[in-house]
């Protein structure tokens, strides 16, 4: 048992200490613009360079974790993440910066590609649920965390204090993770194994023409001209993948398409991409409700979004363990509807009391909580061992996708319905009823999207085994 812990907190180490950077990074963003005299426009590549590191070296992680085993890749991307940002924290220009967070993005890649994996392996297959449900508790106990601690550390210490207790918490990780002990990891690669380089050039081209086309559109005053070119780059690029991966002879490619014949990856996947898009406005867009609809101070703010983590902490574990004895689909259902009704809430924000996003943070957190980790054990069922790493990393981009596609398109609607052409949410002074009035309007679509959502989960009914074992013997 107390390998069992030891193991599992060196495994929750490295995803807290991730989460605790993204997160204090947004909070520090402010005060590293002043203190380098960056503009707004330009202290945006900070987190974008990040983003778009660890996206492009996701799938390449993943199928490296299933060639040399999970626990040897995330030793690595701990060990990377904590030189490159203690390296970050010591940073005088914006140019070093940005370069120390994108190397930080390849080890956090190999982080978030295998932390899953790890957990899952650790369990027995018949507590996975109950296994991601702890995983996700993590995650909401770090969102607690995170905003409370950075405020503390950026107000006391100054940005610079961030990284370093980032720094301190990967050690600390780094020194439980060596005693990892996981079942049947695998420990070295066959000899015949070639690396998918050309799938892993067009993943990585398709994923930054992607990233980049949206964060130039929503950091240079709305120039559509970035969509116009970037999406039809990405288009052709993920095509060529597409197509590369389906056709080559490698006996590894980055990722086995197969896989999407199976309803339970390919419906499960897209619910799970979807889900994201449609509940990122929520994170990104509740606070400029509060504090420039509402008039709350950023500490009160910090209040009302608290229930939303304290119910994601909560219901992972238990969703994880029911899952594990009646099966995922009634708490699928369950938890899609939770989180339809949180996005639901706010196309009322112009009749209800500022209360109301306490309410809609709970039901978000809940049905995140319970959603996210059935879901996510859903998909799982349709997986042979062999590909639990790249599987994870592409579970890992569809949430990082589906946030950054969901920001870039509420905030495009708000700034629409405001009729102003600036993207920076703070600087906007329209009338208060309007402000609100706008935000609200913004979540038709993610409204729209929830509820797509839930009906395909009602879809998606539970696969007996032999069903699974057959599919992989044809």
């Amino acid at each position: 048992m107390l390998e069992l812990i030891i193991s599992f907190i060196g495994i929750a180490s490295g995803q807290f200490a991730e989460l605790v950077d993204n997160t204090m990074l947004n909070l520090a963003l402010p005060t590293i613009s002043n203190d380098l005299n960056i503009d707004l426009s330009l202290i945006q590549w900070i987190p974008i360079s990040f983003v778009l590191a660890t996206s492009s070296f996701l799938l390449p992680m993943g199928k490296l974790s299933d060639i040399y085993s999970s626990k040897k890749i995330y030793l690595i991307g701990l060990i990377l993440f904590g030189i490159f940002v203690t390296l970050a924290g010591r940073s005088e220009i914006l140019i070093t910066l940005i370069l120390f967070k994108s190397l930080q993005g390849i080890g956090s890649a190999a982080i978030q590609s295998n932390v899953m994996v790890m957990v899952i392996q650790l369990f027995q297959k018949q507590d996975r649920g109950t296994s991601l449900g702890i995983f996700m508790s993590i995650i909401g106990i770090g969102s607690i965390a995170s905003p409370v601690i950075g405020g503390y550390i950026i107000d006391n210490f100054g940005w610079r204090g961030i990284f370093n207790f980032v720094s301190i918490l990967t050690i600390l990780g780094l020194f439980f993770s060596i005693f990892i002990k996981l079942n049947n990891p695998k420990k070295t690669k066959p000899l015949n194994y070639e690396f998918d380089w050309q799938g892993t050039l067009l993943s990585t081209i398709s994923l930054s023409s992607l990233i980049i086309s949206i964060s130039m559109y929503t950091t240079s005053n709305w120039n559509v001209i970035w969509l116009i070119t970037g999406i039809p780059i990405t288009g052709i690029f993920l095509l060529l993948f597409i197509l590369w991966e389906k056709h080559n002879k490698l006996s590894n490619p980055l990722i086995d398409l197969k896989l999407f014949n199976h309803k339970s990856f390919s419906l499960g996947s897209i619910v799970r991409f979807l889900s994201f898009i449609a509940n990122s406005p929520i994170y990104y867009l509740s606070p400029f409700l509060l504090i420039n609809g509402y008039g709350l101070s950023s500490s009160k703010t910090g209040i009302y979004i608290l229930p939303g983590p304290i119910m994601m902490a909560i219901s992972g574990p238990f969703a994880g363990k029911v899952s594990d004895k009646i099966g995922s689909y009634f708490p699928r259902i369950a938890g899609a509807l939770c989180l339809s009704i949180s996005v639901s809430l706010y196309l009322f924000a112009t009749i209800l009391n500022k209360e109301f996003v306490m309410v809609a943070y709970a039901f978000q957190g809940l049905g995140m909580g319970i959603f996210s980790t059935v879901n996510t054990s859903y998909i799982f069922t349709s997986v042979k061992e062999d590909n639990y790493g790249s599987v994870n990393a592409f579970l890992t981009l569809t949430r990082t996708s589906g946030n950054i596609i969901g920001i870039s398109i509420s905030t495009a609607l708000v700034l629409v319905f405001v009729s102003i052409s600036n993207n920076e949410l703070d600087n906007i002074t329209p009338d208060t009823l309007n402000y609100i009035s706008s935000i609200s309007k913004a979540f038709i679509l993610p409204a729209l999207l929830s509820i797509i959502t839930f009906i395909l989960t009602i879809s998606l009914k539970d696969e007996k085994k032999n069903k699974i074992l057959n599919f992989y013997t044809k």
